[in-house]
């Protein structure tokens, strides 16, 4: 009898942007176990997983509905406020935590990483499809409170997967070059998390663009998340026309980012490896 043995040899990729698709289709039962491991790590424990997942948004559109109430500030914007705020804020937090993910994911998965041969760009993209449970769950109050508000999508509908994979790719992007810099400058990581944060601000999440001044919105614009986040409202609500130009731009930037942080990363990945 003969021994039927299928020799599997590894070898590194002839170009920093290679990615063999049979590789990590072999790795596909590894991708989904890593997948469930992180959902369960965030609620496994929890009964109550769904309602923590809201919260948050939730307690900022009560916040900053009472705020404008008491104010009278002119929001500048057609539909009911509540819905700006929370739909802008279930798509930032899904970008500023998939973001985060990303950067810290090398070392989150050390013990596995080190232990056995896995395609290294596997594991940073975890979060992406991870996170996607929690911005689900978020989905739901806001689909609620458009059926009380009687705000319905229209044809830009169509628009929604492709804005949320803009916000994908540039959360993968901005990650992966987090992660190759904090290589050496662990502050890196730190400086993200608070541009992040501080980015939710100077973007049209709580804020609309017509409360910018008119000779900062030349560089309020610059933000590439204004085009996603705009197009992501227009997707769900129907406001006003699709903004194109916005949109286009965000979709070339996350584009940018990406190749820039796939290159980074396949550049030092074994350098990640060896410094977890």
């Amino acid at each position: 009898m003969s021994d039927d043995k299928t020799i599997i040899r590894i070898k590194p990729a002839t170009t920093l942007l290679a990615i063999d698709p049979q590789e990590y289709w072999r790795a596909r039962y590894m991708f989904r176990m890593l997948v469930w491991k992180k959902i369960r790590a965030s609620f496994g424990e929890m009964y109550f997983w769904f309602v923590w997942v809201c919260a948050r948004p939730l307690m900022y559109v009560l916040i900053f509905s009472l705020f404008k109430k008491w104010s009278e500030a002119k929001t500048g914007v057609h539909i009911p406020y509540v819905l700006y705020i929370y739909s802008g804020l279930i798509l930032w937090y899904y970008f500023m935590e998939t973001a985060i993910d990303v950067s810290v994911n090398i070392r989150a998965n050390a013990s596995l990483l080190t232990k056995i041969y896995i395609p290294r760009l596997l594991t940073p993209t975890v979060p992406l499809i991870a996170n996607l449970v929690d911005l689900g769950v978020a989905l739901v109050p806001l689909i609620l409170m458009m059926i009380y508000f009687a705000i319905y999508p229209g044809w830009q509908i169509l628009m929604l997967i492709p804005t949320l994979l803009i916000v994908m790719l540039t959360a993968m992007g901005i990650g992966l070059i987090i992660a190759t810099v904090t290589l050496r400058l662990r502050d890196f990581q730190k400086v993200l998390e608070f541009m992040l944060y501080v980015g939710m601000f100077v973007s049209p999440v709580i804020f609309s663009p017509t409360m910018i001044p008119e000779d900062l919105r030349t560089l309020y614009y610059a933000n590439p998340m204004v085009g996603a986040l705009l197009g992501w409202r227009s997707a769900m609500f129907a406001d006003g026309p699709f903004p194109w130009a916005m949109w286009c731009y965000s979709l070339a930037f996350a584009a940018v980012s990406f190749i820039v942080g796939l290159y980074m990363y396949r550049k030092h990945e074994h350098e990640m490896v060896e410094a977890i």
